[in-house]
């Protein structure tokens, strides 16, 4: 009789959940996935209400930082028709193509919240080696549709009055701030930039549908609560009290409130399991610091976890805490709507494009040469190519004090545009908000007044439901990010649970979820073993210390990671890496072999041999590498001629 199959619990169906279940099949385990969410998606599904329990984050505007084809998992490659750089919609249609291809959506129990993951205690009082994990039924609540019944009769209603007849707005009424068409109250009537008014196809058909057609994740997304044009006349911010208003009392309140009133629990179910892959990630409990003389202000504030739209915003004075990809990406929207944008950052930082001087996705310059160069020459090269692009960044009021590959760059290509028209004013760090209710000091001694504060800060890396994460994860503090997991994985004494996107790549993150998602599955397969506890303290001691060495040492760096030396580590230990050697001499394929060297490091360089060999891999690597000319390599013509000789005394043998 067969030996049962280990049980899995996948906490998260985000990207990083569903590469974790997908390898995990893979692998021939008994897997369970479970999210507090009704779709998957993740962080990327966006959600137009923001939510105390909400676990997206993304805004409407959001696309993604890295080129699809880096972005892509290593043997499912993104549509070609569609754009380079993806947004969020796009991400989530791509996650859900993912589940779909793979069958991984039967396995996935939506809208169970992981509550509780204990270790399992036996009859005799001690930890049997299994996590008892526990989930709780999540239910929305949905508008009434109909009126409660009642004993008592109740008579009809009496016929509504008859519609006012629609009239164009009066004249100079403003367009809509980006320049899209205004919808008017009356929402059977829209104006053109010439106020002009156009009636509507069919009446009840709101730009929502328009929208919904274009949307390629149609079909997954419900449409309830969606639009692709909101007018600020429809969005109001709303006011905030006073008693909400200090990041110390937002936490406070997070915490007694843990029930939204979006989300109504049901009872609770426990179950067992031989393994736990936790794939939450870390983009979910913002970060918020504390200023001096914070409580005295009466503007409104909230965490860029919340922000969704600009509208609420026009004709104020907004100030945006923070110089990461976020607080870059609202800071150049709102400089569309907003009276004025004040951007505070505490130090200089990188502003790299997403499109390279020579007209490819930036990050495919990320290549195994430029990986394998000395650092002091890849940051040279790379700073002096955006020197050429941007020229000095001080006079933005940005100009960092470390090399470009020491902190996570910010990606965006219009921000310092919107600083040199004056529609956004950097300054330092804030030293305090005044007495006075609405002017904030910074640093520098200079003052603005200030309306509505949005924090861009990041997020804290916490896990509720774990029993002693602190224990777990080797943290140090509940506000420090460091944690101490084996190669960013797994922790020292714990090898039956496994943190997959608990990472922070210069690059894309879904990859290397997956990357390390098949090295989990692999090890709770038993087909690898782990080092002894004592030799992953000592490893894990190592790559801290390399990493002080390597990083500014901030809390927002503690998990970062190079993306290709990071992949070939975890290669290394399934058994995927690709050989070059191997591929020149033996297999004589210079042409691939270019393409690993000098193309971008896409991941399905990782699919060409050993476990999880995928035969599409040569063909997504020669479709990303496109415009790339390898037939003047060194020695290219030569190893053709071996290679065509090979071919022609296999086909005699053959014959």
């Amino acid at each position: 009789m067969a030996a049962p199959r280990p049980r899995v619990a996948v906490i998260g169906a985000g990207a990083s959940g569903l590469a974790a279940l997908k390898e995990a099949l893979a692998e021939d385990l008994d897997v369970v996935c479970f999210d507090q969410e009704p779709q998957v998606g993740g962080l990327w599904r966006y959600v137009p209400q923001a939510a105390e329990e909400m676990h997206s984050s993304v805004y409407m505007s959001t696309i993604i930082n890295t080129s699809k084809e880096m972005m892509a998992f290593s043997d499912f490659p993104a549509p070609k028709e569609w754009p380079t750089y993806l947004p969020h919609r796009f991400v989530v249609k791509y996650l859900n193509l993912y589940c779909d291809q793979f069958g991984l959506r039967q396995h996935i129990k939506f809208s169970r919240k992981v509550v509780s993951l204990t270790p399992e205690i036996g009859p005799e009082g001690g930890h049997t080696g299994r996590w008892e994990v526990v989930t709780q039924r999540v239910r929305r609540k949905q508008p009434p549709t109909s009126a409660p019944s009642t004993s008592v009769a109740v008579p009809p209603s009496p016929p509504l009055p008859p519609r006012p007849a629609r009239s164009p707005p009066a004249p100079g009424a403003p367009n809509a701030v980006d320049g899209r068409r205004t919808m008017s109250p009356d929402r059977g009537v829209m104006f053109n930039d010439d106020n002009e008014s156009i009636r509507s196809e069919s009446r009840g058909r709101s730009r929502a549908a328009a929208f919904h057609d274009y949307d390629p994740a149609a079909g997954y997304e419900p449409l309830i609560g969606r639009s692709a044009s909101v007018s600020p006349r429809d969005v109001s911010l709303p006011p905030t009290p006073a008693a909400s208003r200090s990041p110390s009392t937002f936490r406070k309140k997070s915490r007694d409130h843990s029930r939204s009133l979006s989300q109504q629990p049901l009872k609770c179910k426990s179950e067992t399991f031989d393994y736990v892959i936790v794939a939450t990630g870390h983009h979910w409990k913002p970060r918020l610091p504390e200023f001096k003389g914070i409580e005295n202000f009466k503007g409104g504030m909230l965490h860029s976890h919340s922000y969704k739209v600009p509208y609420p915003f026009k004709d104020q004075r907004v100030l945006i805490v923070g110089i990461g990809n976020s607080g870059a990406d609202i800071a150049t929207e709102l400089s569309h709507h907003a009276k004025q944008v004040v951007l505070s950052a505490r130090s200089g930082t990188w502003i790299l494009p997403r499109f390279s001087l020579f007209g490819i996705p930036l990050d495919h310059l990320s290549s195994r040469l430029a990986h394998a160069l000395p650092k002091p020459l890849t940051n040279y090269m790379f700073e002096t190519a955006m020197r050429m692009q941007h020229g000095d960044l001080s006079k933005f009021g940005l100009k960092p004090n470390h090399h470009i590959f020491e902190a996570h760059p910010t990606i965006n290509g219009h921000v310092l545009d919107r600083i040199a028209s004056g529609k956004v004013l950097v300054r330092p760090n804030v030293a305090h908000f005044t007495p006075t209710g609405n002017t904030v000091q910074f640093e520098d001694g200079t003052e603005e007044q200030i309306d509505q504060v949005v924090y861009c800060t990041g997020y804290r890396i916490e896990h509720p439901f774990l029993d002693n994460a602190l224990a777990v994860l080797g943290q140090e503090r509940v506000d420090s990010n460091r944690v101490r997991l084996y190669k960013n994985v797994f922790p020292i004494r714990h090898k039956n649970i496994a943190f997959v996107g608990l990472v922070q790549p210069i690059g894309a993150v879904m990859p290397v979820s997956e990357m390390q998602a098949r090295w989990v599955a692999r090890v709770f397969s038993g087909k690898t073993r782990l080092p002894t506890p004592s030799d992953m303290r000592d490893a894990v001691d190592v790559d801290w210390t390399t990493h002080q060495r390597k990083y500014v040492p901030k809390e927002r760096h503690t998990i970062e990671v190079e993306f290709v030396p990071y992949m070939d580590d975890l290669a290394t230990e399934i058994g995927c890496k690709p050989d070059l050697w191997t591929i020149v001499t033996k297999q004589r394929e210079l042409t691939l072999a270019a393409q690993l060297l000098f193309g971008p490091a896409v991941p399905a360089q990782f699919r060409l041999q050993g476990p999880g060999a995928w035969d599409g891999a040569r063909d997504a690597i020669a479709e990303a590498c496109k415009g790339y000319d390898f037939s003047n390599v060194a020695g290219y013509k030569a190893v053709e001629k071996l290679r065509e000789r090979d071919q022609s005394n296999a086909a005699v043998a053959s014959s």
